[in-house]
């Protein structure tokens, strides 16, 4: 968290709103097709009863095949975009960025061997150093470009230190060697999770989608920090949590009453942390913005209380979802995020409209407030099921 408000603080004062906007943009474009090809490799891996070496070549394999359709598809897209946003620079951009996919898929499969083994002293190794070279690349792009491609090269270099690290951190390597019967596992389990994962994509994308086309790239930007100032902070905190928590759950699936245990004790912790860390910014939003981002950006105050609501929820619905996940029933997640979806574009095509980005932070909080009833009471099902 520190490492990413460190980034936004410095790339605050060096680009513009514009420059926020476009990289949005962007992010739409990879996310779109992250999520649309998706194959789900880590979550078999996790599940199985397998050692990672079974799967560790074909998922290989798929990997770097999923990577070059992503890089294509991207390019499609680009073009596509440029012509719906009027913003001509936005194909050359999204071409270049095509190359994360396809750097991304040469990544060593066996890393999620962290996971399923309990390795999270590792594993945190592991991601932290990815961050700091990304925010790293990302600071030195940024005094040397001034310019939206700062943050662009910083994704690429980031993807190629992952695929290097991928192989340094472990002598298992995997090999070019795709066995038909250990990727159709793989690829079977990605009918219901890459559902979830288009979903999810939308649901976490498609106010940026709204927002670009209705307020223009310049307020998209003001939002684009002010959501990742209020929002995305406290989201990846939840993130961090979630990672760790859905190898447990995996493990302890069919145990009902320890199951139980450590989803209440998992939800409490993530909620009290994801709070506390947000306190400071309800309590003095001005003077934080105007320390983090410099004063250009204090537009984006309004918009914050509505923003850490929103983060709450979201954290919530993350330990939710890994228990859903970890007990295979894509089909409650895929529900939840199309109710909050259909609340959430409604809302921001009403409240963007009349209130900008400000209704846009209104509405990201109200459509997840009003779907959380549901989330609750899938919960409740999930752990009163009899125990296996």
């Amino acid at each position: 968290m520190v490492a990413t408000l460190l980034k936004i603080s410095v790339l605050a004062r060096l680009l513009s709103p514009n420059d926020f906007g476009l990289f949005s943009l962007i992010m739409i474009a990879f996310g779109i097709v992250e999520a649309v090809t998706q194959t789900g490799v880590n979550l078999t891996i996790i599940n199985s009863e397998r050692k990672v070496q079974y799967f560790l070549n074909s998922a290989w394999v798929i990997a770097i095949i999923r990577g070059f359709i992503m890089g294509i598809i991207m390019l499609i897209l680009g073009v596509l975009m440029t012509n719906y946003y009027h913003e001509p620079q936005l194909s050359f951009l999204v071409a270049v960025t095509a190359l994360v996919p396809v750097i991304k898929g040469f990544i060593n499969p066996y890393i999620v061997i962290m996971q399923k083994e309990f390795r999270f002293f590792k594993d945190s190794l592991y991601r932290f150093s990815l961050v700091a070279v990304d925010v790293l690349l990302a600071i030195i792009f940024g005094l040397m470009l001034q310019s939206v491609m700062a943050m662009v090269l910083a994704l690429i270099g980031a993807a190629i230190f992952e695929v290097i690290i991928s192989f340094v951190f472990f002598k298992e390597r995997p090999a070019f060697q795709y066995i038909h019967s250990r990727g159709r596992v793989i690829l079977n389990n990605a009918k219901g999770l890459s559902v979830s994962a288009a979903l999810s994509y939308v649901h976490e994308n498609i106010d940026d989608l709204i927002i670009g086309k209705l307020a223009g790239t310049y307020n998209l930007g003001l939002y684009h920090n002010g959501y990742s100032l209020a929002h995305k902070t406290n989201y990846e905190l939840s993130k961090a949590v979630q990672h760790t928590t859905l190898p447990v759950f995996s493990k302890i699936k069919n145990d009902g009453e320890r199951l139980r245990k450590a989803f209440i004790k998992t939800s409490v912790g993530a909620l009290f942390y994801v709070l506390v860390a947000s306190v400071p910014l309800l309590l003095f939003p001005e003077q934080i913005v105007d320390i983090i981002l410099g004063d250009q950006w204090l537009a984006v105050v309004p918009m914050l209380p509505w923003l850490v609501g929103a983060g709450l929820i979201h954290s919530f619905n993350n330990t939710a979802y890994n228990l859903f996940y970890a007990k295979e029933r894509f089909v409650i997640i895929n529900m939840h995020l199309f109710l909050t979806i259909a609340l959430l574009v409604l809302l921001l095509l009403y409240l963007t409209t009349t209130a900008g980005i400000y209704g846009a932070a209104m509405a990201i909080f109200y459509s997840r407030l009003l779907t959380l009833p549901f989330i609750l009471v899938a919960i409740v099902k999930s752990l009163r099921e009899p125990q296996r």
